[in-house]
């Protein structure tokens, strides 16, 4: 069994490996420096192996101490309650745990390597992964605990919960495995069924809402209990061992994995587009050429990609109004105020980006047009390519101005109360305002049809994409951080905005034609 261990442990290594390869080989420039032998490099691997294993041995201990930590022990802290209440809440989320959380249900990747493609053992395998699952909790909780009644007088009973959590995930699965062989009923950890979640959210209200009454299991029951599920768990193990059914189990988890669950969420995905397109007949447009089909585009989906636009910029209007009230009864808070606001604006570029609209306005306009449209050679024209891109940037800028005017509108309006006499800050404050919002709209749409991340089954596949959204993430996030005058600022942010519109146009000229297709 621990061959069978070992050779499941250097598989699911090397697939996570070939995975990142893969990724950085999609990465334009560095994919070309990677060559395809890194593949097969052995030293890689092995360098990769020594390194996942540090890697699990550190996760293994940060993962279970936050768990703890976070969940349990603050909340005692925060409440001032002794360590009857951690176990109490430790107790009822174990059994959480033990309905939600056991590897055997879970259909990985990894497990089809092993068991389908590989046909490993899987009686051995999955026995292997189940006590390895177990292990790790059990070495990174009882770690965590051992540390709390060495330095925080934690007593020491606490640490016998681990041995309970055992016994309850190996009882769920052998209940698990009898229900399959009783009844054929596949349990799936990413679908769980409705008595779980009941099972689940029962355990969570009884874990939390002992605290406020601070009613808590008694320490000698905790562990009666405790003793109770590593018993039942040790008289139920050797079922596990004895079961032939692992692989039909495998079999049956995979293929509903691969087809059922994927089907029903692409299935909620169309039937929730579906409900926002207008099907009305007498939609029309004057327009010719592609105009005229993004313009029909845009009527049908009008719902779709205003509503969004609609409430931020309620939302907004009413923050605004609130605000420039408070300033206008409070006078002495406009000096406080008005250094606030006049440091703010990059503060702002953040929150533009954050509830920007452009990422979700593209990803419907490919999955309700251009995830059909592009198996059609004349889609990817170079005519036709730089026709609907004018079009639908015209759409996203218009849809996401509408917040940002509000938003521009209103910190004017702010700054203008606290200090009338600063008329030409206000008004480049607007201008960068509208520009950020315009850059936004220019960047989201120049990624889409640059680094067009779909494919045909409308799933997420460019890592390139990823990056260039992770980059763009942490850039705006500093700007938090940054302290500088809205005049500088916003002067630099509108001339950037000229400047970056510029060449991504050209570059979505130059290059789209090839970037712009379906992935594989």
């Amino acid at each position: 069994m621990f061959n069978t261990f070992r050779i499941a442990l250097r598989l699911r290594i090397a697939y996570r490996i070939n995975t990142i390869i893969y990724s950085l080989k999609q990465v334009p420039l560095l994919g070309d420096m990677l060559p395809s032998a890194l593949y097969a490099a052995k030293g890689l691997k092995s360098f990769a192996c020594i390194c996942a294993v540090i890697w699990e041995f550190f996760s293994m201990l940060v993962k279970n101490g936050l768990y703890l930590i976070v969940l349990m022990f603050v909340p005692m802290q925060l409440l001032s309650l002794p360590y009857d209440a951690f176990a109490h809440i430790y107790f009822f989320l174990s059994i959480a745990g033990a309905v939600s959380n056991c590897y055997m249900f879970d259909p990985t990747k990894d497990k089809y390597y092993a068991i389908i493609l590989m046909r490993m053992d899987a009686r051995q395998y999955s026995i292997s992964q189940h006590l390895y699952t177990i292990g790790r909790v059990f070495v990174g909780t009882q770690f965590v605990l051992l540390f709390l009644a060495a330095n925080l007088q934690a007593p020491l009973w606490l640490c016998s919960i681990p041995f309970g959590v055992a016994g309850m995930k190996t009882l769920s699965v052998a209940l698990s495995l009898r229900r399959f062989e009783k009844s054929g009923f596949v349990r799936n950890e990413n679908a769980p069924e409705k008595l779980s979640w009941t099972i689940i959210a029962l355990c969570w209200l009884a874990a939390y809402a002992a605290l406020p009454v601070k009613i808590f299991l008694p320490s000698v029951l905790i562990v009666a209990l405790v003793a109770l599920c590593v018993v039942g768990g040790s008289l139920l193990f050797p079922y596990l061992w004895r079961c032939s059914l692992y692989r039909p189990l495998a079999q049956q988890l995979l293929n509903q994995k691969n087809s059922a669950v994927s089907l029903n969420l692409n299935k909620i995905t169309k039937e929730s587009y579906q409900k926002k397109i207008d099907n009305d007949e007498n939609i029309s447009s004057n327009k010719k050429g592609c105009v005229y089909f993004n313009d029909l585009f845009v009527k049908r989906h009008r719902r779709m990609l205003w509503r969004y636009a609609k409430w931020l910029a309620a939302i907004i209007a009413i923050l605004d109004i609130a605000a420039i009230v408070t300033l206008l009864y409070f006078p002495f808070l406009h000096q406080e105020a008005h250094e606030v606001a006049i440091q703010s604006l990059p503060y702002l570029t953040f929150l533009i980006y954050a509830f920007h609209s452009g990422k979700n306005v593209v990803q419907a306009m490919f999955h309700n047009c251009d995830h059909s449209m592009l198996t059609y050679s004349f889609y990817r024209r170079r005519d036709v390519v730089l026709s609907l891109f004018r079009c639908r940037l015209f759409d996203v800028i218009r849809i996401n101005l509408l917040p940002a005017f509000v938003l521009a509108v209103g910190y004017a309006g702010i700054l203008f109360v606290c200090d009338s006499s600063d008329l030409i800050t206000c008004a480049v404050a607007v201008i960068s305002i509208l520009g950020i919002s315009v850059l936004f709209s220019i960047h989201f749409l120049a990624c889409y049809y640059l680094l067009q991340p779909y494919n045909a089954a409308t799933e997420t596949k460019s890592s390139t994409y990823g990056i260039v959204m992770g980059i763009t993430y942490a850039v705006c996030y500093c700007f938090i951080y940054l302290r500088i005058d809205t005049f500088l600022f916003g002067l630099l942010m509108i001339i950037f905005s000229v400047v970056y519109g510029s060449i991504t146009y050209y570059l979505v000229g130059r290059y789209a034609l090839k970037t712009f297709r379906l992935r594989p």
